[in-house]
């Protein structure tokens, strides 16, 4: 259930100390909390089905498509969902009902049937107003992940530090050290509500409490900030750039994730040949295609309609160390990108982005990528880093702005294509097009680019987009991984000459004291 906080609000994940006993009833309630989801979004179905089926129904539609903005169709949309229990209230009588009928009395309390009815309220409300597809019902795989308490009543932490919810009493696996003193921040902070959140690592069940704490969380005293500073970002859909008055940054994103998408892939092609083996009557027949001169066989296709699957029990291992991988790849994306948040709030914590529609480009030519770097993902994990630091993060319309586009030399607009890597007016390179779109959004005020601060200031600005350029030059001489995207092929011949002869020689030198250090 989504919750309205007026105040501050933050979250302490601690992981929990469970036996055998206490992680099979912890099972079991959440298997009934997935059962009451379930129950309670069906009768949702059909209650949503026999008042649509209602001619006063099918009047109001007509009359709200006449005139959006008459308060009596929303009147008379209320008066059709009172009579026909389509409301909060009616939906968590219903789910107190089946509670109360079943073994699910013995599992669950008052406070988690109320929250387990409201998120499924909340879904079905979602979708009929076109804020999201769909929803559906829980599968056992799957299930319910995260439970909470509508107070610190019903999952709670008590003055002996154990997170208690009804007969269970769990210990926590608390920091001994605490170095920067986070953990000692959050248990001295204001409780609102706990939440139980269920993970299965390595093959395990495993539980943690997530604690929604009042105020801000603490803002470690080794993290540099950059306190009332503007920073200009540019996201791609691999890249990232940040320019401040100061320094600029060009970086990929995520990019050291590519070892973890290996092993991804080569068990994704292990699991395939043994689906494959198994049911070959679920597949169509292979055939052979001829492309550029030579032969190539295809696999068939999964056939249509219902089908039984088998599987070896080395498949079924496999598939736990697949979840495994991709956990694995989830925390060290979110590490990663905490990491290259505190880099951008170093520069500032007064943020200007465009704001992207990432689902575009997830449905367009980079679902790939997009699933794999999560820029999304990133964006909100920035915009929480720079809220707590007192800072602001301000989104700008990509469409009137054309950030990607405009120029400040000329005052126009030039469309480039996606190999074209360099901003140039009337034949003369500029910029890195990352660093130059960033560089307008630092300069973008009162929904338009302050055209005569950039002129002011472009002679120091030319010099920080120089430096980042730089780096990256350094990066790829130095041996690492670096995209072609990022470096312009003009500014490639131009400057690279005069750095690659230093860093090789750096890195000579570095090779042999260590070549000298092993022979001692």
């Amino acid at each position: 259930m989504a919750r309205k906080n007026s105040t501050p609000t933050f979250t302490h994940e601690i992981r929990l100390k469970t036996n055998l006993h206490q992680v099979r009833k912890l099972m079991i309630k959440f298997r009934a909390l997935r059962e009451l989801y379930n129950t309670v979004l069906g009768e949702l179905f059909k209650r949503s089905q026999r008042m649509q089926s209602d001619t006063r129904y099918i009047e109001t539609c007509k009359a709200y498509q006449k005139d959006k903005t008459n308060k009596d169709t929303q009147l008379a949309f209320d008066a059709l969902q009172r009579e026909y229990e389509l409301t909060q209230g009616h939906l968590q009588s219903f789910a107190t009902s089946i509670k109360n009928q079943s073994y699910m009395s013995d599992h669950l309390d008052a406070h988690t049937t109320q929250v387990i009815s409201d998120r499924a309220f909340d879904a079905y409300m979602k979708w009929r107003m076109g804020k999201r597809g769909k929803p559906r019902f829980k599968s056992w795989k799957q299930g319910i992940r995260s439970i909470q308490g509508k107070t610190n009543s019903c999952i709670f932490m008590n003055k002996k530090g154990k997170v208690k919810w009804g007969h269970l009493v769990m210990d926590c696996h608390y920091d001994v050290i605490d170095r920067y003193g986070v953990q000692a921040h959050a248990l001295n902070s204001e409780v609102k509500y706990c939440r139980i959140v269920h993970r299965l690592i390595k093959g395990k069940n495993t539980f943690y409490v997530q604690l929604v704490l009042k105020g801000t969380p603490l803002v470690k005293a080794n993290q540099p900030i950059g306190y009332h500073k503007s920073v200009g970002l540019d996201i791609g859909v691999s890249t990232i750039a940040a320019v401040s008055k100061e320094k600029a940054l060009l970086t990929p994103l995520c990019q050291a994730l590519e070892s973890h998408q290996k092993s991804i892939h080569k068990l994704q092609r292990k699991m395939a040949r043994s689906q494959r083996f198994n049911n070959p009557d679920n597949f169509k027949d292979s055939r052979f295609v001829k492309k550029d001169k030579h032969v190539h066989k295809k696999q068939g296709m999964i056939k249509k309609g219902k089908k039984t699957w088998a599987h070896s029990k080395t498949y079924q291992k496999d598939l736990r160390s697949l979840q495994d991988l991709h956990r694995k790849q989830r925390d060290k994306r979110q590490c990663l990108h905490n990491q290259l948040a505190n880099e951008v709030i170093a520069l500032g914590n007064c943020i200007n982005i465009e704001k992207n529609h990432y689902k575009a480009w997830q449905k367009g030519w980079f679902g790939k990528t997009i699933g794999f770097r999560a820029p999304s993902n990133f964006v909100q994990t920035l915009t929480r880093k720079a809220l707590k630091t007192g800072g602001r993060v301000v989104e700008i319309n990509a469409w009137t702005a054309k950030l990607s586009q405009a120029c400040h030399v000329c005052l126009g607009f030039h469309k480039k294509t996606l190999k074209e890597r360099t901003h140039t007016c009337n034949g003369k390179p500029i910029a890195q097009r990352d660093l130059y779109s960033a560089l307008l959004a630092l300069y973008y005020d009162e929904e338009e680019i302050n055209i005569d601060s950039i002129r002011q200031d472009w002679e120091s600005l030319d010099t920080v987009l120089k430096n980042a350029m730089l780096v990256v030059h350094n990066s790829r001489m130095a041996g690492q991984h670096v995209p072609d995207c990022l470096i312009p092929r003009q500014i490639e011949k131009r400057e690279c000459i005069q750095t690659s002869l230093s860093v090789i020689k750096q890195t000579e030198c570095q090779q042999y004291q260590q070549s000298e250090f092993n022979n001692r």
